[in-house]
């Protein structure tokens, strides 16, 4: 089923639940409850997606409305509801994930019920204009805290990063516009459920535009994998090379604790590595063999014709002493012993190990034996 299809689903089944809670009880709670509770549903399917993080739904937003206009035992039942039908509509991942992804969600929609209700409790509970801004943002800063919490949970990894937080921001601002448009503050009457959807329009500009940004990067990622293939094509390097160089580069990058925008570079440099050997010529053209370090200084020449790509150019150079260009180093040595066969592992591992100390870094070494010593199949244990 296609987005647009399961967002009309949504909007076909919340419109009956209103009209069923309407007749049921005329004037009471339960009609606006059955539409805040289709947005949650609504705003699981809308997310945004920074780079370098994990998605951010939009129903963030909604839940900030949610913790004003229900009582707490209204608000879980609506959350509960609301999760367990986007539990069936999120029908393009495992159920595993599906079952992560709705622990996440309750999981921060529980902070912010309890942020929210802290703060406007230890300052008396007025509906003062201070008092409801400070408690609603207690509220947004919690549900994010716990997520990405749970987030590094899940991976079982520290890899919290400072970028893309103005979809923290988008979420959080936009959902206190929404409650106050919703209930009011300071006295001032409030516009009911027109409130949230007229100030939803700005949050859903901001999920179109960080919509626009995640088609760029995944055109950007096709791109560079599309040129990786090229060496491959033309019978320079093995089949698969670049890819498992950079997908256990990216690893090791991870295992000595490189930051995100480095890893990003890292991957990149590791797709291209070998980009450079087009460039020269036939060895029988030449006279001589190829250098390993002509290779890469050729390619890190063409990556630097960019801005974008010019530190994933620097990664490469030969004259280039990072942490970085160390991994590309080892673990594109260590593909060429292995040939992509996990059973090698040990061999190459020891082959590279026994070498002159300055060809390869023990750290690096240190940290592939850790890394590459959990691939290696269950037999080889």
């Amino acid at each position: 089923m296609t987005m647009s299809r399961r967002l009309l689903l949504v909007v076909v089944l919340g419109g009956i639940a209103a009209a069923v809670t309407g007749f049921v009880d005329p004037g009471g709670s339960s009609t606006a409850l059955a539409v805040l509770g289709a947005a949650i549903v609504a705003g699981e399917l809308l997310v945004l997606r920074p780079a370098e993080r994990a998605p951010l739904p939009l129903s963030y937003a909604v839940i900030l409305v949610l913790v004003r206009a229900a009582s707490p035992a209204e608000f879980l039942v609506t959350v509960v509801a609301a999760e367990a039908v986007a539990y069936l509509l999120r029908v393009d991942d495992s159920a595993w994930d599906r079952i992560w992804v709705t622990a996440i969600r309750l999981g921060a929609a529980i902070a912010a019920l309890g942020a929210f209700h802290a703060v406007a409790n230890a300052m008396h509970g007025a509906d003062s204009r201070w008092i409801v801004l400070t408690a609603l943002l207690a509220a947004g800063v919690a549900e994010i805290v716990v997520d990405d919490l749970l987030h590094v949970v899940r991976a079982r990894r520290l890899y919290l990063s400072m970028h893309g937080r103005s979809a923290d921001l988008a979420l959080v601002t936009g959902g206190m516009l929404m409650s106050v448009g919703y209930r009011g503050i300071g006295g001032l009457e409030g516009m009911g459920l027109w409130g949230p959807l007229l100030f939803s329009i700005p949050l859903l500009a901001a999920w179109y535009s960080f919509e626009r940004l995640a088609s760029i990067r995944r055109t950007y990622e096709q791109t560079i994998s599309a040129l990786s293939v090229v060496p491959e094509l033309a019978g320079l390097v093995r089949q698969g090379h670049a890819s498992r160089v950079a997908e256990l580069s990216v690893d090791l990058g991870r295992e000595l604790r490189l930051a995100p925008p480095d890893l990003e570079y890292l991957r990149a440099a590791a797709l291209l590595h070998h980009l450079g050997h087009l460039c020269l010529d036939d060895p029988e053209v030449r006279g001589r063999p190829i250098e390993p370090s002509e290779v890469t200084d050729k390619g890190a020449e063409i990556l630097r014709e960019t801005d974008y790509l010019r530190p994933a150019g620097d990664l490469l150079a030969s004259d280039t002493a990072s942490v970085g260009n160390q991994i590309l180093r080892v673990v594109s040595a260590f593909d060429e012993l292995t040939a992509g066969d996990p059973a090698f592992n040990d061999a190459a591992i020891e082959a590279l190990y026994s070498g002159p100390g300055y060809v390869y870094d023990p750290r690096v070494l240190d940290a592939l034996e850790r890394v590459a010593g959990s691939r290696l199949p269950a037999a080889a244990h």
